[in-house]
C-alpha cells in the first residue's frame, strides 16, 4: 500500500469514527437540550453522500454534512477532517471559505501536532471555525479528540 492510500484510509477512518462519536444525528442534541429529528448526519467518504450545493461553485462535498431534511437538506453543520498531507493554504482556503459561505457553524479536525498550523491558515483566510479540534488514534485504534 502506498503513502497515499494510507492517508486516504486514515482519513476516512477518522471522519466516520468522528461522524459516530460526534455528530449522531438524528437522536443526539446539538446544544444540551436542544434536540432536531429532522437533522441528519452523512458522511461524503468513502462515497459522495449528500452534495452541498454552492451558490456559485456548484456542488461540493464536505467530510460530514448535518442537513435539516424539514428544509430540503439544508446544510445545518459541515465538519472538515484533514490529515498533515491535506493541511495546506492551496488545499483549505477555498475549501474553508466555500464551506462557510453555505453553512455558517464549521468545525475542523486536524492531526495531534498541527493545530498552530490550521489556526495560522483561519488567519490567513479570515476565517472562523466553531471549533478547532486534534484528533489521533490510540494503539487499539481508538479515537482520540481534543479541543483547541
Amino acid at each position: 500500500m502506498n503513502s497515499n492510500q494510507v492517508n486516504k484510509e486514515l482519513h476516512d477512518t477518522a471522519v466516520m469514527k468522528i461522524a459516530e462519536e460526534y455528530f449522531t444525528f438524528p437522536g443526539s442534541e446539538f446544544v444540551p437540550g436542544t434536540f432536531h429529528p429532522t437533522w441528519v448526519t452523512y458522511t461524503n467518504v468513502p462515497q459522495r453522500r449528500m452534495p452541498v450545493e454552492h451558490k456559485w461553485l456548484g456542488e461540493f462535498y464536505p467530510d460530514i454534512v448535518i442537513v435539516d431534511t424539514a428544509r430540503g437538506n439544508m446544510p445545518r453543520v459541515i465538519a472538515e477532517v484533514h490529515t498533515k498531507e491535506t493541511l495546506t493554504a492551496e488545499a483549505v482556503g477555498e475549501k474553508w471559505a466555500s464551506d462557510l459561505s453555505e453553512c455558517a457553524t464549521l468545525y475542523i479536525f486536524v492531526p495531534e501536532g498541527c493545530a498552530r498550523e490550521a489556526a495560522n491558515l483561519m488567519l490567513t483566510y479570515s476565517l472562523i471555525a466553531r471549533a478547532l479540534f486534534t484528533y489521533g488514534f490510540d494503539e487499539d485504534g481508538n479515537l482520540r479528540v481534543t479541543p483547541v
